[in-house]
C-alpha cells in the first residue's frame, strides 16, 4: 500500500513537472493567450465588455462578460472542456499507479496526458487573457469632458512647467459624464462607454496654461503637486490610443519602428488624454501603503544627495516636489528604487548605444544579487552560531526569497521587477536542492508563472530577451566544470559576455535594425562595476539611513551628532559619491557613444546603393553573429564543427563588410557613381526607378513633407545663385519637438549632403521642427517675405543660411529629365502682399516636369487665395487632372472650396492631419466635397505617412498602414468625428 502510494506521489509529480510536461504547459498557455488577441476571440471580448456589464461593483462585470461570449466562442469553449474531460479519463487508467502499464495501454496514457495538459494550458491561457485584456476606450467618448476619479500609479515629476507636461498612469474608479446632451440615448450610449473605463489604466497630461489667469483656484491647482499614490478626481478629454506611422519607404526591408499603439497596450493603458479645468481637479486621499513608502524613500534619497536646494527641495512642502532632471542622483533612483523616469531622453540614447539598458532597470541582474547578498550573509551569520547543522537550515532561502520580493515591490513591482522576483524565487527553489527540478525545468516553470500572472509580458520584447539570455547561459555551461581561481572566474565571465553579446546582437539587430559595438567592452566594465559595487554600496546607504534614524528615534546619541544624524550625513555622503561617479562615468560614456556606439548608424545603413537589399545585410549578420557564437558557445561539439562553424561566420562577416561597411566597393562604387555629373538622361534615369520621390510624413496635427529627386542636379536656380540645388528637399517640418536631436521620421540619413527647406509659414505645426536642424545642414532656406520676422524669432541661426524669398514667378530646377526641367515653381505670394492672417502667406509650390504639372503643396491658404490660383492651374492642366494634391489647411472649411477641387480634379488629395486632432480636420463638408472631386483621398492621421513615387512611366502612392483584405487602388476616408 506504502509503495503504491509513493507511486502515485512520483506519478503526480512527473506528470505536471517533467521536462515534456513542462514544455507542453508552456506551449498551450502561450497559444491560449495569443488566441486571447486574435480574430473574433479578441473582438467578442471586446464587445462583450461594455456597460450593461460593467455597470457591476468590482471586476464581476469581466466574468459577466464571460458568461456571455457570442455562439462561436462558446461552442470553442465546450470543445475544449469536452478535450480536457476525455485527456483525463484516457491519463488515468485504472491501474496505472499499481503495476507497470501495457504498451498499448501506456500509449494510450501518454497520449491522454498529452491532451490533458494541452487543453488545460489552453484554456487557462484563454480564460485569463481575455480576462486580463485591456478593453480600450470606445470611439463614442473621444474628446468628450469626463469625470474620473482613481489612483496616480505612475507620474513623472510633481508640477509641469511652461517647457515641459506632467505625464501621469491612472487607475479609474469612476467614469461619469460631465455635461449631459439633450438626446437621452446618446447620453446612456456614452454613459455605458464610461462604465468600461473602470479598473482600467489611462494614460494623462497636466498642461501648463497657455495664459495664466489670475483667477486664485486656478493658480493654487496648478501649483499643486501630483504624487504617485494619490487619490483625484478630475475633468478629462480622452481619446483611443494611437500614434504615428512612417516606416521608411523605399526598402526592401527595414527595421520595426515604434509602434505607440502596441506600446500602451502592453502596459494596459486604454487611453490618452489631458487633464481640464485645473481648478475642478480634487485630492481626495494622500498615498498610502507602499506608494507612501516609495514616495517617503524618494524623497529621502532627494534630500539627502546633495539636490535639497532650490526649487522643491527645501523643507516642509517642498519635501514632495522631487526633479531629478540634471541631478546625478537620478541614476541612484533608477538603481535603486527603480525610478526610470528619473533617466533623461539622452540617458536613454547612451545607453542604447553601449548595450548597457538591462543595468539602469531592477531586472534579474539586481534582484538576484540582492538576494545573493543576503543568502550568503545569512549562511555566514547561521555557520557561526549553529555550526553543526546551518547546512540543512531552510532560514536563509526563506530569507533570500523576502530579500528578493522587497527590493522588487520598493521598486514598484514594474513587469520587469515582477519577472525578475519570480525568476529569483523559482531559481532559490531549485537551488536549495529542495525541488529535485534541473535547469530546463526551473527556466520553464519561471516563464510559466511569468506568463500566467501577466499575460501581457508575452507581447513584451524585454520578457523574451531576458529569458533568451538566461538560456544561452545555462546551455554556454551546461556540461562544464566550474571555474577556479581568479583567472578562471575572469575567462569565465569574459566568456559569458561574449556569448551574450553575440545572441543579444543578433536579437537587437532583427528587432530594430542595428546593435552596438561597445556592448561586449562596456558590459565586461559596467556589469561588475554598476552590480557588485554602485547598487550594493546604494542598497548600504539605504541601511544607514535607517539606522540613522532608528537611533534618532531612540535617542541614544549625543547632541552633538543629532544634527548630522538628521541631515543624513553618512547615507547622503555615501550616496552623493556614488552618484557624482556615476554621472561623470556616464557623461564619458555619452561622448564615446555619439559616435561609435551603433552599427549602421542609422538603421539598415542608411548610405547603402539601392540594388543592395536590407533583408540580405540582415541575413548575413545574424548569420555571422550565431555561427560566432556555435563555433564557441555550445558544449561538446566536435571540434572540426566547430571550425566549420568559424570559418562560416568568418565568410560571411567578410561578405557583409563588401555589402555594408563604408570602405567597401559597394559603397565606394555608389559614392562614386553619385558624386559624377549625369551628362546624359540615361544615366540620370533609370526606368525601374522613380525620377521623385514624395512623401507625407506623419507627424500629428502639421505638416511635413520630404521630397527626394533621383536626377542630375542643377546648377542654379530662378534668383541666379550659381550653387548646386540640392537633390533632397523639406517642405514644412512639423511641430516642435522637445527633442533637440530629432529628425523628421521615416527619413533617410543624408549624410554629408545639406538639404533645401521650403517654409511655408511661420506657423508652429509647420515651422516647428526648423528648431531641430542646424545651419550646416540646409543648403537653402525659402521663406515668404511676411514670415522671415517669425522664424528669425524661433530659430536662432537663420541668418547663417542661404535665405530666398519665395515669391510667385521663382522657381528651382531639379534636372533634367526627356529634355525638360523638372522643377519647383512658386506660385504664391505675390510680391508685395498685404495680408493680416499669416495663412494667406503661404508659400504654394507647384511641382512640374516642364509644363505638365505633378504635385500641388498648398500650405495653410484659404478659398480667397484658391480663387487667384484657380484661372493659372486651370490653364497648366489643360483639362487633365493633377496626379497629387496636399489639401490646404488640413482640411479646414475655410479652405478647399468645390470651384477649386474641380478645376484641379486630382487623382490623390493628402489631408495632413491628426487623427483625433481638436481641430475637427479635415470638416466633413471639405470630406464631402473632395468625396465629389477626387479620386482617391487619403488622410495622412488614418493611413499613416504616404510616399508618392513619379516617372514618365507612372506613378504610385503607398500608405505606411494597409487595410487588410481590401484590395482595391485607393481608399475613401471619412473624417473622425
Amino acid at each position: 500500500m506504502s509503495g503504491a502510494t509513493v507511486n502515485k506521489s512520483s506519478h503526480s509529480t512527473r506528470f505536471w513537472l517533467s521536462p515534456a510536461s513542462l514544455a507542453q504547459l508552456l506551449a498551450g498557455l502561450v497559444a491560449g493567450i495569443c488566441l486571447s488577441r486574435q480574430g473574433e476571440w479578441g473582438a467578442d471580448w471586446q464587445s462583450r465588455s461594455s456597460a450593461g456589464l460593467g455597470a457591476q461593483e468590482g471586476g464581476a462585470h469581466g466574468w459577466a462578460a464571460f458568461m456571455t461570449l457570442s455562439d462561436n466562442l462558446l461552442l470553442a469553449a465546450l470543445l475544449l472542456c469536452w478535450l480536457m474531460v476525455a485527456g483525463a479519463l484516457a491519463a488515468i487508467p485504472a491501474r496505472a499507479f499499481v503495476r507497470p502499464a501495457l504498451d498499448a495501454e501506456s500509449r494510450r496514457s501518454r497520449l491522454g496526458a498529452l491532451c490533458l495538459r494541452l487543453s488545460a494550458a489552453l484554456g487557462v491561457g484563454l480564460v485569463i487573457g481575455l480576462l486580463q485584456q485591456p478593453l480600450v476606450m470606445a470611439e463614442a467618448l473621444t474628446r468628450q469632458e469626463l469625470w474620473l476619479e482613481g489612483r496616480v500609479e505612475q507620474v513623472n515629476r510633481a508640477l509641469p512647467t511652461p517647457d515641459d507636461s506632467v505625464r501621469l498612469v491612472l487607475r479609474v474608479s469612476r467614469c461619469d459624464l460631465f455635461q449631459s446632451t439633450e438626446a437621452p440615448g446618446a447620453n446612456a450610449g456614452r454613459q455605458a462607454a464610461c462604465q468600461r473605463l473602470l479598473d482600467q489604466r489611462v494614460q494623462l497630461r497636466r498642461y501648463w496654461p497657455r495664459k495664466l489667469t489670475r483667477d486664485v483656484a486656478t493658480r493654487e491647482a496648478l501649483a499643486t503637486p501630483w504624487q504617485a499614490g494619490e487619490r483625484w478626481r478630475m475633468v478629462v478629454r480622452l481619446v483611443p490610443p494611437h500614434g504615428t506611422s512612417n516606416p521608411a519607404f523605399g526598402r526592401s526591408a527595414s527595421p520595426a519602428e515604434f509602434d505607440r499603439v502596441a506600446w500602451l497596450w502592453r502596459e494596459g493603458i486604454v487611453a490618452t488624454g489631458y487633464v481640464r479645468q485645473l481648478s475642478l481637479a480634487q485630492r481626495l486621499a494622500p498615498p498610502g501603503g507602499l506608494a507612501a513608502l516609495r514616495l517617503h524613500a524618494e524623497q529621502a534619497l532627494w534630500q539627502r544627495c546633495g539636490e535639497g536646494e532650490g526649487e522643491g527641495g527645501g523643507k516642509g512642502e517642498g519635501e514632495a516636489l522631487v526633479d531629478w532632471r540634471g541631478s546625478p542622483c537620478r541614476w541612484l533612483a533608477a538603481l535603486t528604487l527603480g525610478k526610470v523616469s528619473a533617466l533623461t531622453h539622452d540617458d536613454w540614447d547612451t545607453l542604447n548605444a553601449t548595450g548597457l539598458t538591462h543595468l539602469a532597470v531592477v531586472s534579474g541582474l539586481h534582484v538576484g544579487l540582492m538576494a545573493s547578498l543576503v543568502l550568503g550573509l545569512s549562511f555566514g551569520v547561521l555557520r557561526l552560531w549553529r555550526p553543526g547543522g546551518w547546512r540543512f537550515s531552510v532560514a536563509p532561502w526563506w530569507l533570500a526569497c523576502l530579500a528578493a520580493w522587497s527590493f522588487a515591490l520598493l521598486a514598484g513591482l514594474a513587469p520587469p521587477a515582477l519577472r525578475a522576483a519570480l525568476m529569483v524565487t523559482v531559481g532559490l527553489w531549485m537551488a536549495s536542492g529542495r525541488s529535485g527540478l534541473g535547469v530546463w525545468q526551473v527556466w520553464m516553470l519561471a516563464l510559466i508563472l511569468v506568463l500566467g500572472l501577466d499575460p501581457l509580458a508575452l507581447w513584451r520584447p524585454g520578457t523574451w530577451l531576458s529569458f533568451i539570455a538566461v538560456a544561452v547561459l545555462l546551455l554556454a555551461w551546461q556540461g562544464r566544470s566550474r571555474p577556479r581561481g581568479m583567472r578562471g572566474w575572469c575567462l569565465a565571465t569574459l566568456r559569458s559576455q561574449w556569448l551574450l553579446t553575440l545572441v543579444m546582437g543578433a536579437a537587437l539587430l532583427l528587432s530594430r535594425g542595428q546593435l552596438s559595438w561597445l556592448s561586449l567592452p562596456m558590459n565586461l566594465l559596467m556589469a561588475p562595476l554598476v552590480t557588485l559595487l554602485i547598487v550594493p554600496l546604494g542598497m548600504l546607504g539605504w541601511g544607514l539611513a535607517g539606522l540613522e534614524q532608528l537611533l534618532l528615534f531612540t535617542g541614544l546619541v549625543p547632541s552633538r551628532l543629532t544634527g548630522m544624524l538628521a541631515d543624513g550625513v553618512f547615507s547622503g555622503g555615501l550616496w552623493q559619491l556614488l552618484a557624482q561617479g556615476m554621472a561623470q562615468t556616464m557623461e564619458t560614456l555619452s561622448s564615446l557613444a555619439s559616435t561609435q556606439g551603433r552599427w549602421p548608424q542609422a538603421p539598415m545603413a542608411a548610405g547603402l546603393s539601392d540594388a543592395t537589399p536590407s533583408a540580405l545585410i540582415l541575413t548575413l549578420a545574424v548569420m555571422a553573429l550565431l555561427g560566432a557564437w556555435l563555433a564557441e558557445g555550445v558544449p561538446g561539439l566536435d571540434g572540426r564543427l566547430k571550425r566549420l562553424c568559424g570559418s562560416v561566420a568568418l565568410c560571411w562577416g567578410l561578405s557583409l563588410a563588401v555589402l555594408a561597411l563604408p570602405w567597401s566597393p559597394a559603397a565606394l562604387a555608389t559614392v562614386g557613381r553619385d558624386a559624377g555629373t549625369r551628362e546624359t538622361e540615361d544615366a540620370s534615369f533609370s526606368p525601374r526607378a522613380p525620377a521623385l520621390s514624395l512623401t507625407v510624413h506623419d507627424v500629428g496635427q502639421g505638416l511635413a513633407l520630404s521630397l527626394h529627386s533621383h536626377l542630375a542636379s542643377s546648377a542654379s536656380d530662378s534668383t541666379g545663385a550659381s550653387r548646386q540645388v540640392p537633390r533632397h528637399w523639406r517642405y514644412d517640418l512639423g511641430t516642435v519637438s522637445r527633442n533637440a536631436s530629432a529628425r523628421l521620421p521615416g527619413v533617410p540619413s543624408v549624410a554629408g549632403e545639406p538639404i533645401g527647406v521650403i517654409m511655408s509659414h511661420g506657423d508652429g505645426d509647420h515651422a516647428g521642427g526648423l528648431q531641430a536642424l542646424s545651419a550646416e545642414e540646409v543648403a537653402a532656406l525659402w521663406v515668404p517675405a511676411g514670415q522671415r520676422a517669425r522664424l528669425e524669432r524661433q530659430v536662432s541661426w537663420l541668418d547663417e543660411v542661404a535665405m530666398r524669398e519665395c515669391v510667385a514667378g521663382r522657381s528651382i530646377t531639379l534636372g533634367q529629365l526627356q529634355g525638360q526641367p523638372v522643377s519647383l515653381e512658386m506660385l504664391w505670394p505675390p510680391a508685395g502682399l498685404k495680408a493680416r492672417r499669416d495663412n494667406a502667406h503661404s508659400c504654394v509650390v507647384l511641382i512640374a516636369h516642364g509644363a505638365r504639372p505633378l504635385a500641388l503643396l498648398t500650405g495653410d491658404i484659404g478659398q480667397q487665395q484658391e480663387r487667384e490660383l484657380q484661372v493659372t492651374l486651370r490653364q497648366r492642366l489643360g483639362g487633365r487632372g493633377l496626379p497629387l494634391l496636399v489639401v490646404a489647411h488640413h482640411g479646414s472649411r475655410s479652405s478647399s472650396g468645390d470651384a477649386w477641387l474641380e478645376s484641379l480634379a486630382a487623382r490623390h488629395a493628402i489631408v495632413s492631419a491628426g487623427r483625433y486632432n481638436p481641430h475637427g480636420h479635415p470638416h466633413p463638408d471639405v470630406v464631402e466635397r473632395l468625396a465629389r472631386h477626387v479620386e482617391c483621398l487619403w488622410h495622412v492621421g488614418l493611413d499613416g505617412a504616404l510616399h508618392w513615387e513619379w516617372s514618365p512611366q507612372g506613378e504610385r502612392l503607398q500608405p505606411a498602414r494597409r487595410a487588410g483584405g481590401i484590395g482595391v487602388r485607393c481608399l475613401g476616408v471619412k473624417s473622425a468625428e
